[in-house]
């Protein structure tokens, strides 16, 4: 399944990569540097570093010297022929039908009309089978990320009960705020020296910051994290899914910069670049059904002799199914449904009052779970209903609650675990640099075997 999020952003950011001049055959062959079994190419590197300058002065910040940038882009090269790579490893693929189906979410999501993507691409300079490679690449290291992280993150029920607790019980307005933040990735166990450093830096740049530089200029060249190049910003965030450590800060006004933070990912730094509040939203108790039906649907403009045929038949079917076990209709509705919910056993979910038509609903909520109605007709044709549960729902209960819960705390333990999967991708692949013009430096990149001429900025 094609994931939804970024796609609008990387529309925009796959546009901007790739408008740009043919290159000279030199420069196509000519290699910034080798990851593993891959390469990046001179043109390619110096493509991707013009273009982070142009985003820059379109932004409105101040664009730092070009070897600045050169080894901020390369680092994030790198980490992206990793991800190719061990997505290589796990044989992972994406068809046609997912870049399809992405490229029309990225159309429905920048309100372009359907089908019109490659117009509106070739209008900005852009070649489209260049646009489709790298959306390509995108999604395969979602994929990545999907099978190495996402899958493996585990959020306790107590974890939920304990937000729900604190959060939620009790609506009231909430305030959410939206965070910036510079990463300096430290190594599992890193020394005490190096966590010295890694704070000693963050305390300069925080000194930048409060003296009027923006984060957003900031983060694209100075941090590890994988917001970095979107000026690290880190969206919006409720206070109870941040980590523990950073709560009390995020009690503070727009504007604050919190002190250098050790957590799990690294060392952070942290800015809170805006705010807005939320109503609580208190419903009334509702009642829900848990049906099944099976369907037999009348043709448009049929005869009285045909409507009396189908029905005869539907009203055979509702008295074989009276005594039937919820299995046994089922099975019924598998063979002989004509509705869309046939290949799930006629199985239509929970739903309350006013999502069903009136006649299907006034049955369903006049049956006794485990009863079979008698046929009811409705615009879509002739209905038998079998009712496998009932509920009352109270809106602010946990249970309404916990899904989102769930994907708030995972997300929260996703963005922990990523700087440090990288940086397990980088120690075990041997990375060596080459020269087109990139700005030297000393901090390494790679684990033991590789060359590196010019190491990307930690």
């Amino acid at each position: 399944m094609v994931r939804r999020r970024g796609l609008a952003a990387l529309f925009g950011a796959v546009v901007a990569g790739l408008s740009a001049p043919p290159a000279d055959a030199e420069r196509l062959d000519a290699l910034a540097a080798v990851v593993g079994t891959g390469a990046i190419t001179c043109y390619e590197f110096e493509q991707a570093v013009d273009t982070m300058i142009r985003q820059l002065k379109m932004a409105g910040s101040p664009v730092p010297p070009r070897p600045q940038v050169e080894r901020r882009v390369l680092r994030a090269k790198i980490d992206e022929q990793l991800q190719l790579q061990r997505a290589r490893q796990l044989k992972l693929k994406v068809d046609d039908d997912e870049i399809e189906q992405a490229m029309a979410e990225v159309e429905q999501r920048n309100n372009i009309p359907a089908g019109s993507l490659p117009d509106v691409l070739r209008m900005q300079g852009v070649d489209f089978a260049d646009y489709r490679e790298q959306l390509r690449r995108q999604l395969l290291i979602n994929k990545v990320v999907d099978v190495d992280l996402r899958s493996k993150i585990q959020v306790s029920e107590e974890s939920m009960r304990e937000y729900y607790r604190k959060y939620l019980a009790n609506p009231e307005p909430m305030r959410e705020v939206r965070l910036a933040r510079i990463l300096l990735a430290l190594p599992s166990e890193p020394t005490p020296e190096r966590v010295e450093r890694a704070r000693r830096r963050l305390e300069r740049i925080r000194r930048r910051i409060i003296g009027g530089e923006k984060i957003s200029a900031l983060a694209p060249l100075l941090s590890d994290g994988p917001r970095a190049s979107s000026g690290g910003d880190l969206g919006w965030h409720f206070p109870g899914a941040m980590p523990k450590p950073l709560r009390k800060f995020l009690e503070g006004p727009v504007g604050s910069v919190s002190a250098p933070i050790r957590l799990a990912d690294g060392m952070n730094l942290i800015q809170i670049t805006d705010e807005r509040w939320h109503k609580p939203k208190v419903g009334k108790p509702y009642d829900e059904v848990h049906a099944r039906h099976i369907l037999l649907r009348i043709p448009e403009g049929a005869d009285e002799a045909t409507r009396a045929r189908i029905r005869y038949r539907a009203e055979q079917i509702a008295q074989e199914m009276k005594k039937a076990s919820d299995e046994e209709f089922a099975t019924r509705a598998k063979e002989i449904s004509q509705g869309p919910s046939s290949e799930r056993g006629g199985d239509l979910g929970w739903f309350r009052r006013g999502e069903m038509a009136k006649p299907f609903e006034q049955a369903a909520f006049s049956l006794p779970v485990g009863g079979t109605s008698g046929v009811v007709e409705t615009s879509f044709g002739l209905h038998i209903i079998r009712v496998v549960g009932r509920r009352h729902v109270d809106p602010n209960a946990f249970e309404v609650h916990k899904p989102k819960i769930e994907q708030q705390l995972r997300a929260l333990e996703l963005r922990d675990q990523m700087p440090r999967w990288l940086a397990s991708l980088r120690q075990n692949t041997v990375v060596e640099r080459r020269s087109c013009g990139v700005a030297p430096d000393h901090t390494p990149h790679h684990a033991s075997g590789g060359r590196s001429a010019a190491p990307a900025d930690g």
